[in-house]
């Protein structure tokens, strides 16, 4: 997982900044749609990435396949379906991001047809590495610990939890950047994560 080739960190950066924007574009367009204004107040409902980088969570991204986008704040007193709302908006976007991602890998063969042949290597090579990192994406924001997506989930148990975990979630990225240094993060979740790739069409 850990390559340090300045053409594949070029690949892995070029698919970060693309699972960025889709994964952050979806948990705010989702949260909007139930009816929680927030996300779009504070400019994360849009597809920019760099709306949505955060500064630990990206380069483990781009380092270890493992990392998330910056918190985005959602109130369940503002959702349709209140806290039920909160486990819509971690699940839907997570599942989003993994078919978006997956139907982008149909952009292979318009590459090959139509873009020069210098570039179609890495953006082929983009193209799939998304899919694999996207992977490895979504198991860990399942995980209901700050600063990660499936915080959301905690916070739909425990509302009271939310300003803790708010308060604290620099400290707990910095925690969770540690132990997947360590290897530790990779092996919980690798049975996760293989179950999650046989799951995805061609692979």
């Amino acid at each position: 997982m850990f390559d340090l080739s300045v053409h594949q960190l070029l690949i892995r950066t070029g698919a970060c900044i693309l699972i960025t924007a889709i994964h952050g574009f979806a948990l705010a367009a989702i949260a909007r749609a139930l009816g929680d204004r927030g996300p779009q107040f504070d400019g994360r409902l849009t597809a920019n990435p760099f709306r949505h980088l955060d500064i630990i969570g990206a380069p483990m991204l781009i380092l270890f396949q493992l990392g998330w986008i910056r918190p985005i704040t959602i109130d369940p007193s503002e959702l349709r379906f209140g806290r039920l709302g909160l486990i819509v908006c971690a699940f839907g976007s997570i599942a989003t991001t993994l078919a978006a991602v997956i139907l982008l890998l149909e952009l292979r063969i318009p590459t090959l047809k139509y873009m020069p042949d210098a570039v179609v290597p890495t953006v082929i090579a983009m193209l799939n590495e998304s899919v694999a990192m996207c992977a490895w994406f979504a198991v860990i924001n399942l995980a209901p610990l700050p600063p990660l997506t499936g915080m959301h989930l905690l916070v739909a148990v425990h509302p009271s939890l939310a300003p803790l975990l708010t308060k604290y979630q620099l400290y707990a990225a910095v925690a969770l950047a540690a132990f997947t240094l360590a290897g530790v993060v990779q092996l919980v979740l690798q049975p996760v994560r293989d179950a999650v790739v046989g799951l995805l069409p061609g692979w």
